[in-house]
């Protein structure tokens, strides 16, 4: 998929907005969980605070001391991480856990004397860094109402290694959630783009004549757009069919002012003007020529997509047109295409190819002309076979030249160049082959898939 693709991008945006959710989800219950986690310390800090303050007593010499540590063993290994130290005020002894060894905490003071526990983080022993709970107390009457700051302390490295594993162990979890997701935004794309993917197929069944319009069966979000380019369609067989009927009105319009032309020669050649009457019969047949040309331009200048026609109908009524017209009555005439054979043309588009080919065929035979028709690939190739002098194989490459001198080979030029047009437009492929002796012009037409009209 190429970055213009709109499911490329859909995929992206929702990958990119997938792991920034899980990022900021994956941060939120990492915070969320050192926040337990200090909460739950603060409260075994504080419980470690009672049972400090609980064995605070003197000795049988009167010094201060702590008869009944907490017995977390911890306490008693040196720089474990945790630890407890009482100060007696003013100038009281330094009462401290074994954990502490020779180190001092230099404990923050504290204004009043209460219940109230406060949090502070500072230095530690071995560069430890602490998270320490304190609270001052004033000592009963038996230990001369003094008062003390009695703190227990953790090393802050206990709670980031609680993080840190926390967070360990979720990324597996927000990484498989992640293809979770990722996966099901793809079959939301994969779904949700369905439709269009049905709409391109029935474009392309529209082109190639398997339908005639897209329909109704879609989403309600991309039902608009499809009855739009209905509706398109629409207007452009309108515009066909109007491009056709001015195409008719002008031949009508041109062809009978010809007519009279070719009549006015006629008359000529009867009162003796016979060099002026070949002239104005060679301009007019000139002029026919160009005519029926541009008019087949004009009414093949639109593909109507589900248009058919079947082969041997059109062919068999050209033939027998030709067979009473003064060139084809002296000739012999084979028709050898299958019944059912039906092509994706116009059948007067069709009709009008097949006649010039034949017309052609017609003027240049000497005993017979052959029109034969078999399927190739999804094709109908259609051959109209002359045992004439045939076309060079030069003038034959010059007269299927785009845009070449088709004029120069006369009016079987002009005949070439319609037929030439017509295939244009219908996706079809005019060749000329080249035999020892005679001429075989071919026309590639596509198959139809649907029943071809009646055309007879």
């Amino acid at each position: 998929m190429s970055l213009g693709s709109l499911r490329l991008r859909l995929l992206l945006g929702a990958a990119i907005f997938v792991l920034a959710a899980l990022a900021i989800s994956a941060a939120a219950l990492t915070y969320l969980f050192e926040r337990h986690v200090e909460r739950w310390i603060n409260a075994e800090l504080a419980s470690y605070i009672d049972q400090v303050i609980a064995g605070i007593d003197r000795a049988p010499d009167g010094a201060f001391t702590v008869l009944h540590p907490p017995n977390d063993p911890r306490f008693q290994r040196p720089l474990s991480g945790l630890y407890w130290q009482v100060n007696i005020e003013p100038d009281g002894p330094v009462l401290r856990s074994r954990s502490l060894w020779d180190f001092e905490i230099a404990l923050p003071p504290e204004a009043a004397v209460g219940d109230e526990l406060h949090e502070y983080e500072l230095a530690g022993p071995d560069k430890q860094f602490l998270h320490l709970v304190q609270r001052r107390i004033e000592l009963p009457g038996r230990l001369g109402r003094a008062t003390a700051r009695i703190a227990v302390a953790i090393d802050d490295a206990t709670i980031n290694a609680a993080s840190r594993g926390f967070a360990n162990a979720i990324l597996p979890l927000l990484a498989v959630l992640a293809l979770l997701l990722t996966a099901a935004a793809w079959a939301q794309v994969a779904i949700g783009l369905k439709p269009l993917t049905a709409i391109r197929r029935k474009l392309a069944d529209i082109a190639t004549g398997d339908t005639p319009r897209l329909g109704g069966k879609f989403p309600d979000e991309v039902l608009p757009l499809a009855h739009e380019i209905d509706r398109l369609l629409d207007a452009r067989d309108r515009q066909i069919e109007k491009a056709r009927t001015r195409a008719a009105d002008l031949a009508h319009g041109l062809k009978t002012p010809l007519q009279l032309l070719s009549d006015d020669a006629e008359r000529l050649a009867a009162k003796g003007e016979a060099d002026l009457a070949a002239d104005i019969e060679s301009i007019a047949g000139t002029m026919r020529r160009h005519v029926d040309r541009e008019l087949a331009r004009a009414r093949s200048g639109f593909n109507v997509a589900n248009a058919s026609a079947n082969v041997s109908a059109v062919a068999n009524r050209v033939v027998r047109v030709m067979e009473r017209t003064p060139q084809g009555r002296h000739l012999g005439w084979s028709v050898d295409i299958p019944s059912g054979l039906v092509a994706r043309i116009d059948a007067e588009d069709l009709t009008e190819a097949l006649g010039n080919l034949v017309e052609n065929a017609a003027r240049h035979a000497t005993t017979g002309v052959t029109v034969s028709a078999a399927v190739s690939e999804g094709y109908a190739i259609l051959s109209v076979i002359d045992d004439g002098p045939g076309i060079p194989p030069a003038r034959a490459a010059e007269a299927l030249k785009r845009g070449g001198r088709l004029d120069s080979l006369g009016s079987a030029g002009l005949g070439l160049a319609i037929v030439g047009d017509i295939a244009e437009a219908w996706g079809a492929t005019l060749s000329i082959l080249t035999p020892e002796s005679g001429c075989h012009v071919a026309l590639r037409i596509p198959l139809a898939r649907l029943p071809a009209r009646d055309s007879t």
